[in-house]
């Protein structure tokens, strides 16, 4: 049987599907929500974490085991519903005009990163303002740690390498529920695109060079930069305007990160199609629809592992 026009759509769909997966994998293996996010699996629209806190240190094993419970907190985070959407005038269609297409469909797979990439982004510079599992700010000078003290995570201070030996210090001796250093090593510093020249000398030149000023006549002195090597970099296009003079210290290499992003494992991110000359849509509007729709959202997990600067 010969395959007429009206068949394209149909033939054109699981590859363009195809092309959508694997740019879509490709960003979100290389980007950077894997890098500063803890990423949860779940198949409930909404879930709580009331088991946040800091786990049992290590003791000596004498007659029988000592479980210590957990503190039990009252932190939910549902999902969201997101989606995205293009037109392809149908004649691109009936013109053979696939390349462009899937260049089309590709950059749809694109915006799906970048938003995930967003809203992580912006969760840590909301955090000046947006509550903790904890019942205060993510970012506050006033965490309640053991009964009757308070820890802080929160800073006024311009990114200088004072600021972030000043976060390096705050960051290590932070104790868990019980008083004890929860051994916090910052590894990661995120900055927008106004902060990042300076991030790049603070944290990558081996040499800085101290310069006098009017009240120092020390004169100028080369000397190595104690910072490099100690902090992978991370610039976002996300802070800006407002929070284009944030910058967060971030401690990457636990189990349970700073911020979460709670995705759906039993309803993945999917293509789909409005591309048969036989819908209303086609029929009204002579074009062809291909959207996707993914359903996560993000919350806060341990403030413990995360240092943030707001001026």
């Amino acid at each position: 049987m010969a395959i007429t026009k009206s068949d394209i759509p149909d033939l054109l769909l699981p590859g363009l599907r195809t092309e959508f997966d694997a740019a879509y994998r490709q960003r979100i293996n290389d980007g950077v929500v894997p890098e500063i996010a803890t990423i949860v699996n779940t198949t409930v629209a909404s879930q709580k974490y009331a088991w946040l806190g800091s786990a049992p240190t290590m003791q000596e094993f004498i007659d029988e085991r000592k479980p210590a419970g957990m503190k039990e907190y009252n932190y939910t985070i549902e999902d969201k519903t997101f989606e995205a959407s293009i037109a392809v005038d149908r004649k691109a269609v009936e013109d053979d005009q696939y390349d462009m297409i899937r260049l089309r469909v590709r950059d749809l797979a694109d915006r799906v990163a970048a938003h995930r990439h967003r809203i992580v982004v912006e969760q840590l510079a909301n955090g000046f303002t947006k509550n903790g599992y904890d019942g205060v700010s993510f970012f506050n000078t006033s965490h309640p740690t053991v009964p009757g003290s308070t820890y802080s995570n929160r800073s006024t201070d311009a990114l200088s390498a004072a600021a972030i030996a000043t976060g390096f210090n705050q960051m290590m001796l932070v104790p868990d529920d019980k008083g004890e250093p929860l051994g916090i090593m910052p590894d990661t510093l995120v900055v927008g695109p106004k902060l990042q020249w300076t991030a790049l000398e603070l944290i990558e030149s081996p040499i800085v060079v101290y310069k006098g000023n009017s009240s120092d006549n020390a004169s100028s002195t080369p000397y190595r930069n104690v910072f490099q090597g100690k902090l992978r970099l991370i610039v976002s296009p996300y802070l800006q305007g407002t929070f284009d003079d944030y910058w967060f210290l971030l401690d990457t290499g636990r189990a349970m990160r700073g911020v979460i992003l709670q995705q759906r494992s039993d309803v993945p991110v999917e293509f789909s199609a409005l591309d048969s000359s036989n819908t209303d849509a086609s029929w009204w509007t002579d074009r062809f629809y291909y959207g996707v729709r993914a359903r996560y959202n993000v919350g806060y997990g341990l403030w413990q592992t995360a240092y943030g600067s707001i001026l």
